[in-house]
């Protein structure tokens, strides 16, 4: 080992400890194999690029000839629904014309799955679950889910989560940026980690023995329950492999960031019935998405800032429209209620270039954390009224550090969304699994490089 280029690196999880805490540093240049001594700036050498991946749904899509511009190509003309996202217009691929297992109401829960549907009995692992376990424990949480509601809806009409597990059931998102928060940095002392160690090892002893009495129960039922039995293992190892990574962090101090002023009660609360709080409440869950990946508390999320549900009213203060969105989406060819929604559509992108110009605006090595972030816009709710599955829009930003190569507005007729996510696998280093997106990706989209 060369001494001088090795033995005084910092490493990437170095802690400054005083005062009885200990705090976590940022990625500094000091810590990358180009560094050349501790005063001398390195950049991010290849195989240190966090890889990160995010995965957003927009219920109830947009209006789709609004959007659509007129031309393709990097110099595309940018339609007043996209005019918010020109700042960041070369950190983009605008694509339309995709197309999606199912579409519409309760299709949610396909967008990430390929499959998964309230009408059919398919539950396949999400494509954010599978990059979580392709990270393993690199980071302290692999994935975060969230949303604008706490709560699955699996087993009703109206899905409302995009992640599936390994063990196939739906992950309930975290919707209150204020406990997000206490959960990525929230202090620790040495006397929650003692309890903490305590806790995680009784309930490693726990799975032990549960696992011993299900094995010995399977020796002695027929078929159908020893499926379930199968099933329920599978179960025990996906919550075991979550106490090996919880375990693997005890003792490693969490980032310490400035806590944001969430005001009086939650921010989710204070959404009124026309809208406002709308926007803070939505900013300020990206700012938690943003902090997350800054700290490399975790490099997959997946996230749903708007339903189809409650939060259809919003920026009804802004417009003065007496419809909700899902009104405007059957708007019978009315001028009025199309121009509505176009309003609509500008509003809620300007929540996405917010989050953009987050991510761009912190410097990570020699580019930004929007260079080394793969992050989508997306729905399944396409066509003239939203509720087709085809005709499908989509933004992919960032992850030009990762190789991706935008293209301005890309027309990719009836291509279904799997091979997009087939193609941010590919840019993330994760091998495909057999059947990915249950056999519907054929391929990535060699456009983007």
């Amino acid at each position: 080992m060369n001494i001088q280029t090795h033995h005084w690196r910092l490493g990437r999880r170095t802690f400054l400890k005083g005062m009885g805490a200990s705090v976590a540093l940022p990625w500094l240049e000091a810590m990358s194999a180009n560094a050349q001594n501790i005063t001398t700036a390195g950049s991010m050498a290849a195989g240190e690029i966090p890889r990160r991946a995010m995965f957003t749904y927009w219920g109830l899509g947009l209006e789709i000839r609004g959007f659509t511009p007129p031309d393709t190509g990097r110099n595309y003309t940018m339609t007043p629904s996209l005019r918010p996202l020109e700042p960041y217009k070369d950190d983009c691929t605008v694509l339309t014309g995709l197309a999606a297992y199912s579409g519409g109401h309760g299709s949610c829960s396909c967008l990430l799955t390929g499959m998964n549907t309230v009408r059919n009995a398919q539950t396949l692992t999400s494509v954010d679950q599978q990059l979580a376990a392709f990270h393993g424990s690199a980071t302290r949480f692999p994935s975060l889910v969230l949303g604008t509601v706490r709560e699955t809806g699996f087993g009703g009409p109206f899905p409302m989560t995009l992640s599936w597990s390994r063990n196939k059931t739906p992950i309930t998102p975290e919707n209150r940026p204020e406990v997000l928060f206490e959960k990525l940095f929230g202090a620790e002392t040495n006397d929650t980690m003692a309890k903490a160690k305590l806790a995680l090892a009784a309930r490693g002893s726990l799975l032990d023995s549960i696992r011993e009495q299900a094995a010995a129960l399977q020796r002695r039922v027929g078929k159908d329950d020893r499926e379930r039995l199968d099933q329920y293992f599978t179960s025990i190892r996906d919550l075991e492999d979550r106490i090996k990574v919880e375990g693997e962090w005890i003792g490693h101090p969490k980032p310490k960031v400035d806590k944001p002023d969430f005001g009086d009660g939650s921010p989710r609360d204070r959404i009124a019935g026309d809208g406002r709080g709308y926007s803070e409440y939505t900013r300020l869950m990206f700012d938690m998405i943003a902090l997350a990946f800054q700290t490399d508390s975790t490099r997959v999320v997946s996230h749903i800032p708007r339903t189809e549900g409650d939060e259809a009213h919003c920026f009804r203060y802004l417009t003065n429209s007496r419809w909700d969105l899902h009104t405007l989406t059957h708007h019978n060819e009315q001028e009025d209620k199309i121009a509505f929604w176009r309003e609509l559509d500008a509003l809620y992108m300007a929540e996405w270039a917010y989050f953009l110009g987050k991510l761009k605006g912190v410097r990570e090595g020699a580019g930004s954390l929007l260079d080394n972030t793969i992050a989508a816009w997306a729905t399944t709710n396409g066509g003239l009224g939203a509720h087709d599955s085809n005709l499908l829009p989509l933004i992919l930003s960032g992850g030009s550090s990762l190789g991706l190569k935008h293209q301005g507005h890309l027309v990719q007729k009836d291509v279904p969304l799997a091979n997009v996510w087939q193609t941010v696998a590919a840019k993330v280093g994760m091998p495909l699994p057999e059947n990915f997106q249950g056999g519907l990706a054929k391929g990535i989209l060699t456009e983007l490089g």
